[in-house]
């Protein structure tokens, strides 16, 4: 009996044995040909956002791009993975096999390798940039133009990549086995900017080569209200890298300062408005005191008496405030209104600069705040855009509203011009014929005539003890027939004659040439 049961225990015990290794080969079968059923791996080439376009048709963005070569380790791309890795990377590439991205500067397509064209957002040799913007670490736009138009710039963007058979452990499979996933990838869609790309460079180089460190430059086409160029130094961090807030992304042309005697011609244009004859004359001592405050001109100089073309050119502080007393300074602080002033800028949808301040109408009460609105001191903040849209009145005599949207780019490449304002007449244009003679300053250095008005401003801002100041030139040109308007700001400056009027020069000798609609 007892034998009997040691005998059964033994054949339970090799039925048992035998099974485990029945299970084993099974098992090893099993994985076997599970490895070698046939599975995917995706490989991301790249994302694409939509297009931003200058006016003539030319990329702003995505102006260069970058070879990126999806490949299956093996025989065939061993050079390629050789020429990127070196060596020690590509036998190990090998070893693995698995499907990798290269950036390549040699393109090569065969059947276990693709290249692509990829496009780079921003170049270093970009115009623009300030108005264009940037986009964040996580890819959305966080300032300028990507930031305006960053849910429709997103909606027009694409993907690419590309699916190879691998393995189960992740292997490539030999043979024809890569599938390309294009979804709008090289879509045009996007949308088109009023900026003229070359007009854009001389604005550019003409800051470039300024004394002006901390500042900008716009120029406005007086056909069309178009913004033909915007820049802004210092330049931005486009790396999605810069802390928020960075000075350096700030576009100047949008934010506010006090204006100086860039605001003389406004009252000028004012005062021809209500009957006050050019030829008007006041006498500058130098200074002129109202009521418990004395006033001076620029180093106190005496400028005599003078009529205003001669007060324009002198920037005489006492003439203009002797303007302003005999004339309603409630009515011109609502003519300013109309030009613009204390109303911000749009741009386009998303884009717009401050709004700026006029100073309260109580506050004119005091003949000190009247004398400081008589040559753009005080409550007064201004931006440049606005003076670029005051500017546009004193030389054409219309009101338009700066655009820099052209329009929506489809699918198909195909513009949907933005709607225009249609210009309204603010001055006479008698008026606007004494100002431009009044305002041109003759240069035998240039090639045609340039108007237009210096500025110094105080801005309440001490720096190592020294108060910084706000410099400025506002003009157009040709002065008798005016194509363009410009305004140049420096942030820190020493005066608009020394800091600006050196980059006015520059634009408008080499705008000669330029139609002004092209």
């Amino acid at each position: 009996m007892r034998f009997r049961s040691l005998s059964a225990l033994v054949a339970v015990l090799l039925c048992f044995a035998l099974l485990c290794g029945q299970t084993a080969v099974l098992s090893q079968r099993f994985a076997a040909a599970a490895a070698s059923q046939p599975r995917t791996r995706t490989l991301s080439v790249g994302t694409t956002r939509g297009k931003i376009y200058a006016r003539d048709g030319s990329l702003l963005v995505d102006r260069t791009t970058r070879l990126l070569a999806a490949a299956a380790p093996c025989g065939e791309t061993r050079d390629l993975l050789i020429r990127v890795l070196g060596e020690a990377g590509a036998n190990e590439a090998l070893r693995t096999r698995a499907p990798l991205l290269l950036e390549t500067r040699v393109p090569q397509n065969g059947d276990a390798v693709r290249t692509f064209s990829v496009p780079v957002r921003y170049a270093a040799d970009d115009v623009a940039v300030h108005l264009v913007g940037t986009l964040d670490s996580a890819g959305h736009g966080a300032t300028g133009v990507e930031r305006a138009f960053d849910a429709w710039l997103q909606r027009q963007g694409g993907s690419l990549s590309v699916r190879f058979s691998v393995n189960a452990n992740g292997q490539a499979l030999p043979g024809l086995n890569k599938e390309i996933a294009d979804r709008n990838f090289n879509s045009p869609a996007g949308v088109a900017l009023t900026i003229d790309p070359e007009r854009q460079r001389i604005v550019e180089d003409a800051l470039q080569n300024s004394r002006i460190q901390s500042g900008c430059a716009a120029l406005l086409d007086t056909g069309t209200g178009e913004v033909l160029a915007l820049a802004s130094v210092p330049a931005p961090d486009r790396t999605g890298n810069s802390a928020a807030g960075d000075a350096s992304s700030l576009n100047r042309a949008l934010l506010s300062y006090a204006p100086g005697s860039v605001m003389k011609p406004l009252l000028a244009a004012f005062a021809l408005e209500n009957g006050v004859s050019p030829k008007t004359r006041f006498t500058c001592r130098g200074t002129i005191r109202v009521g418990d405050t004395v006033f001076r001109c620029y180093g106190g100089r005496a400028h005599g008496r003078q009529t205003m073309g001669e007060a324009l050119a002198h920037s005489c502080n006492v003439w203009f405030i002797r303007l302003l007393q005999g004339l309603d300074a409630s009515a011109y602080l609502a003519f300013c209104r109309s030009l613009g002033l204390g109303q911000a800028v749009l741009l386009c949808q998303g884009l717009q600069s401050e709004a700026g301040a006029l100073p309260p109408l109580l506050l004119l009460a005091s003949p000190g705040q009247r004398s400081l609105l008589a040559f753009g001191q005080g409550r007064l903040l201004v931006t440049p855009l606005q003076l670029l849209r005051a500017y546009h009145v004193l030389a054409t005599g219309c009101l338009v509203q700066p655009t820099v949207l052209r329009g929506a780019v489809n699918g198909r490449g195909l513009l949907t011009p933005a709607g225009r304002e249609r210009p309204a007449r603010v001055l006479k244009e008698s008026t606007v014929q004494t100002l431009r003679q009044l305002l041109t300053r003759r240069d035998d250095s240039l090639p045609v005539a340039l108007a237009g008005k210096t500025g110094t401003a105080q801005s309440g801002v001490f720096r190592g003890g020294k108060e910084v100041c706000r410099t400025w030139f506002c003009g157009f040109l040709p002065a008798g027939n005016p194509h363009y308007v410009l305004v140049i700001l420096n942030e820190d400056g020493t005066t608009g004659a020394a800091d600006c009027v050196p980059a006015a020069k520059e634009i408008c000798a080499r705008l000669v040439g330029y139609a002004p609609n092209g």
